[in-house]
């Protein structure tokens, strides 16, 4: 049962919670974990998650999570998807009551020097949930804690998270639980921020990166939304986040990514996200 800011945390986290799956990071696991593994039932509608290294991702699991993505994503290929896959640290599982897997994020704990300063990101890979449990907020908490423990190993230097954003459910975690993000509707540029990002994203991207817009083009998709969820259009007239997204992004349908930043840090996280943060600081998950 979760008290205090735990509890807190849960609940305003389910009312910003997008379809977008998150990952935590954990110590590795030791054994392989199987895709038939029995797990304990907590209900047909509750969720749980776990956190293991992609090493220990059996090809049982590997294909079920393949599928899933395939589901949710087109242009999806299994040859790309395990690359991603053997690119990232760990991933983390989001189980049904049912013992079923329904979601899944990798991640990447990366550093890259800026001006001559060691820059350490979070970077999320291939990531989906069951569209069906879409506004489960056990995703969100679970990455919120994952980072606050990423960040605590770090001491005093800084955590920035780098995600690559094609769509707009994606995009709004940024105004909905960070203060200080780039890029950002209605603010100035954040010079500090964009540099940081464009270094990153040059890094790892090279001139499929363009600095001036912020987007990644890989010509042809690497993977993108369906159609039924590629639906910015649809929220851009009511939401102001997802009409700057459709606006910096106007091609987010084809696979096109829009790079973006913020730090991970207690002050500039608003509170739904820092309560959950400061917990994965003090428990390390």
């Amino acid at each position: 049962m979760l008290t205090g800011d735990a509890a807190y945390c849960a609940g305003r986290l389910g009312t910003q919670s997008t379809g977008w799956g998150i990952c935590e990071i954990d110590r590795p696991a030791t054994k392989s974990v199987s895709g038939t593994a029995s797990r304990a039932k907590q209900g047909q509608d509750s969720t749980t998650s776990e956190t293991v290294a992609v090493g220990a991702l059996d090809s049982c699991l590997r294909d079920g999570m393949f599928s899933l993505y395939e589901r949710h994503y087109a242009a999806a290929d299994r040859g790309r998807f395990e690359h991603d896959l053997a690119e990232k640290d760990s991933v983390v599982l989001v189980w049904s009551g049912a013992g079923d897997v329904i979601g899944f994020s990798t991640i990447l704990v990366g550093r890259q020097e800026v001006d001559e300063v060691e820059i350490n990101y979070l970077f999320s890979g291939d990531t989906v949930l069951d569209a069906s449990r879409w506004g489960d907020p056990v995703l969100l908490r679970a990455w919120f804690r994952a980072a606050g423990a990423i960040k605590a190993g770090l001491g005093n230097r800084q955590l920035f998270w780098f995600p690559i954003v094609k769509g707009d459910r994606t995009y709004r975690i940024l105004p909905n639980f960070f203060r200080t993000y780039f890029p950002a509707a209605d603010t100035e540029i954040a010079p500090e921020l964009k540099r940081i990002r464009d270094r990153i994203a040059g890094a790892r991207y090279g001139r499929l990166f363009d600095p001036s817009t912020g987007l990644i083009d890989f010509g042809e998709s690497q993977g993108h939304l369906r159609e039924q969820w590629a639906d910015a259009e649809h929220r851009a007239p009511r939401n102001r986040h997802a009409a700057f997204f459709l606006e910096a992004n106007p091609l987010y349908h084809r696979g096109i990514e829009l790079a973006c930043i913020a730090e991970f840090d207690l002050s500039n996280l608003k509170r739904y996200g820092a309560s959950c943060f400061a917990e994965g600081m003090v428990h390390g998950r």
